[in-house]
């Protein structure tokens, strides 16, 4: 599949007027149907000091974390910032950091993302292991136009660097089973589970050790 900027959607748009493909609702049961490529919530208690969800509107994380942020909202465990709010060096060690994806199909977010990326990798570099931070991207627009692993497509090629199907994995919801595939009626505009891309250290983990 082949992208263009005028074939870009609105992301206010994609929310309440797109339905979700098929192949998107396929792929997420996938992944939560497989252990190296599923994590639970109590696993992300476990694994994560807090979580920090980067999104451009209100809309956004409503849509895409609705479970993470009613699960969180406990001791402000999950909390959403704008991308211009975000403070590299004041963000606390072990925080899962949830980015928009920087090859996502919104132009002006992409930039962004890329930009308040660059600047936590930076931050990530100056720290100690102990404290370092977990970058993760999500999809706003993404599954308009990702091709699934069952066609051989990946994600995106951006600058060089590959960030393909290998590296995603999803979170288990309460819209079903892990097992069980979600059917597009489902699915309402307004719930958008997303597909995350970039391993936290349990997954790896489980990877290596089979």
């Amino acid at each position: 599949m082949v992208r263009h900027d005028e074939e870009r959607p609105v992301t206010t748009g994609l929310i309440t007027d797109s339905p979700v493909p098929e192949h998107w609702t396929h792929v997420l049961a996938t992944l939560r149907a497989n252990r190296f490529t599923r994590l639970s919530w109590d696993d992300v208690r476990t694994q994560a000091a807090g979580i920090l969800i980067v999104s451009p509107t209100a809309e956004v994380a409503s849509s895409c974390f609705a479970t993470v942020l009613e699960r969180g909202a406990e001791n402000g465990f999950a909390e959403v910032v704008r991308p211009t709010e975000l403070v590299p060096g004041h963000v606390p060690a072990g925080t899962w950091i949830f980015l928009p994806h920087r090859q996502d199909g919104w132009t002006e977010l992409e930039t962004t993302s890329a930009r308040v990326r660059a600047g936590l990798v930076k931050e990530n570099t100056a720290r100690d292991r102990s404290d370092g931070l977990t970058l993760i991207e999500y999809g706003v627009n993404l599954w308009m136009w990702a091709e699934p692993p069952s066609t051989g497509g990946d994600p995106v090629c951006h600058a060089g660097e590959l960030i393909s199907w290998e590296a995603a994995w999803a979170l288990d919801g309460p819209e079903s089973p892990a097992a069980a595939p979600l059917s597009t009626a489902d699915m309402t505009p307004a719930a958008r589970p997303p597909i995350y891309f970039g391993l936290p250290d349990l997954l790896r983990r489980r990877r290596r050790d089979g």
